[in-house]
């Protein structure tokens, strides 16, 4: 794992600048050697923002009227290994800490079950992790630095659509959290 790639990914993702996170790995990826991946590059997810704002709103309306709802975690599914389905979870919490310092309390969510959102658009891209796996793509060298920077571009393309989504009408006092499964790095709206 490149740790300097990752810590300056996540001080992007901290300072709220998705934008540019996106636009350093596309860059990072374009100048890979091996073009596996490279479909990421100027791809998106083409799911609706407003039908994202309008499921995390109905998702709110729901908590909203079972308890006091503080926080709202999205989380995409392990992408990275489960190349069949793209989609994110919505959990709602009735107690809230800073997700930087600690994020134990997202074990603990107060909402009942919800639809998964399926993500569309990138269906390339899990081909292209689909097969990363399936021939073992990982036992050569050459794809460790390509697979590590589309791994962050998708979970920084996830947090873009979330960013994107959340411009519309929502409660901006409930802070909104959003990663892909076994990820340490989190976006806050």
């Amino acid at each position: 794992m490149d740790t300097i790639l990752w810590d300056a990914i996540n001080a992007k993702i901290r300072t709220t600048d998705i934008a540019g996170a996106v636009e350093h790995l596309e860059y990072l990826l374009a100048q890979e050697k091996h073009p596996h991946f490279i479909e990421l590059i100027g791809a998106d997810f083409s799911n609706s923002a407003s039908d994202i704002l309008s499921e995390i709103n109905e998702f709110i309306k729901d908590c909203q009227s079972r308890f006091e709802l503080k926080a709202v975690y999205l989380e995409m599914n392990g992408f990275d290994i489960n190349p069949d389905c793209w989609y994110f979870d919505l959990f709602g919490y009735d107690e809230y800490s800073d997700i930087q310092t600690d994020a134990d309390w997202l074990c603990d969510w107060r909402s009942t079950d919800w639809p998964k959102v399926v993500l569309h658009g990138l269906e390339s891209v899990q081909t292209a992790f689909e097969q990363y796996h399936r021939n073992e793509l990982w036992k050569d060298d050459v794809f460790e630095t390509p697979y590590e920077i589309a791994e962050l571009l998708v979970l920084c393309k996830f947090m873009a659509l979330i960013e994107s989504a959340l411009k519309g009408v929502r409660d901006k006092d409930i802070p909104i959290i959003a990663t892909a499964h076994d990820f340490d790095i989190f976006a806050q709206f």
